[in-house]
């Protein structure tokens, strides 16, 4: 899978996902279906789902081959950038996709104070724990335990440890070995900045077996398409014979 924030204009950069082999690719940053599908149907997409205000500018996942994608009947915009969705094909998963905007938007007002990840967990708890070979949340946290603060309501290191606490692990951490605001890596350069670096997208599974590899794109590869860089991430998911995960 891909998670990468685009940066707005898919259509003109659909082709670099082709090159990676996605089975999903959550998009942060892309404009909505009407103006990406061809250029992702182009490079083998089988089913899109964006939600946002903005139609330039919202939230997309797609997948490729032998999957396809539909959204959990519990979806709530108020929680906004938040999208359940069933992966199905050769396993079955559940996907919570995000985009956290940080205060922005015009959601519940906890999910602006608290943030819409956290704030939407609850509401999410049990699509995320249903039947499923693995359960993930992936995209664009815009968030990092270096900017948490005694008291502060969206400390990252909070929703960390709720997730923690719901059976998730980051798959770049737990892969790596990296402490959370240690990560050599990063996935944002700020003002597209080669020394103004922040690690702030992130993939958490259900399943730390399923993890296999971990690859986060480098400056000089990714910086001309977006101020992101993409994290590819390959899962080896065994299925769940009893019907857990």
């Amino acid at each position: 899978m891909v998670e990468w924030n685009v940066a707005m204009s898919l259509h003109k950069k659909a082709h670099l996902l082709s090159d990676l082999e996605p089975t999903i690719a959550i998009l942060p940053e892309s404009a909505n279906t009407e103006r990406t599908r061809n250029a992702l149907r182009d490079i083998g997409a089988t089913s899109i789902r964006w939600i946002g205000t903005n139609p330039n500018k919202g939230l997309l996942a797609a997948s490729f081959g032998e999957w396809q994608l539909d959204v959990d009947a519990s979806y709530d915009p108020g929680y906004q950038w938040v999208l359940p969705l069933h992966l199905s094909g050769p396993r079955d998963l559940r996907v919570l996709a995000v985009w956290e905007m940080d205060r922005r938007g015009t959601g519940y007002p906890e999910a602006r104070q608290r943030g819409s990840v956290r704030a939407a967990l609850p509401h999410y708890a049990d699509f995320l724990a249903g039947d499923a070979d693995l359960s993930l949340i992936s995209g664009d946290f815009n968030a990092s335990v270096i900017w948490d603060k005694p008291g502060k309501l969206r400390n990252f290191g909070d929703l960390n440890r709720e997730l923690q606490y719901r059976g998730f692990v980051s798959v770049y951490h737990h892969h790596h070995g990296w402490n959370l605001g240690a990560e050599p890596d990063p996935t944002l350069w700020w003002r597209r900045k080669e020394d103004a670096t922040y690690h702030i997208d992130y993939t958490f599974v259900s399943r730390p077996d399923a993890i296999k590899n971990v690859v986060t794109g480098s400056f000089s590869d990714w910086i001309a398409y977006s101020d992101h860089s993409p994290t590819i991430i390959d899962l080896d998911v065994p299925c769940s014979q009893d019907g857990t995960k």
